[in-house]
């Protein structure tokens, strides 16, 4: 995540070939890195069991709305991001970290509400085993995404690790 977080701003700082405007790379970076960290905050919280709630304790409307706010959370971003316009270098990037968004809400997040909201144990893990692999394809959308941001790097003159990401 350091290195996520330190290609982000060397992106916010550079313009790729000088067409890219640096408010575009800053907001595309810091809302493609603030839906990674959410990601991350709540798949954590999953595999720690938090959202292990029988529908009678007093905690499943609070996980519920919490899961429901994490899509409502991406979906502005989203709204946000869509309305960015990238410079023709940064067109694949902003196109997969559309994509990535849209991918945790509509995948993710949906599965993980199902979770929460399912009280039998054996489908839960029926699901649990979903949303890993739903966190799988999030993963490699999320590297597509760091993809495109070293071409755009690179294309500026900066050279990067594609390694070092995680």
């Amino acid at each position: 995540m350091r290195i996520l977080a330190l290609v982000i701003t060397i992106f916010t700082v550079c313009s790729c070939r000088g067409n890219f405007e640096s408010g575009y790379n800053e907001k595309m970076g810091n809302l493609f890195q603030s839906c990674t960290e959410k990601l991350e905050e709540s798949y954590g919280k999953l595999l720690d069991g938090e959202y292990d709630v029988d529908k009678s304790e007093s905690s499943y409307e609070m996980k519920l709305n919490e899961a429901r706010a994490l899509s409502s959370y991406i979906k502005g971003i989203k709204c946000e991001a869509v309305q960015l316009r990238p410079a023709k270098t940064a067109e694949g990037f902003h196109v997969a970290t559309v994509s990535y968004m849209t991918q945790i809400a509509d995948g993710y997040g949906v599965l993980l509400i199902k979770y929460i909201d399912e009280q039998k144990e054996g489908a839960r893990k029926s699901l649990l085993r979903e949303i890993t692999d739903e966190k799988a394809r999030l993963a490699a959308l999320a590297d597509e995404c760091f993809a495109h941001q070293m071409a755009c790097l690179h294309q500026s003159g900066i050279k990067g690790d594609k390694e070092t990401r995680n």
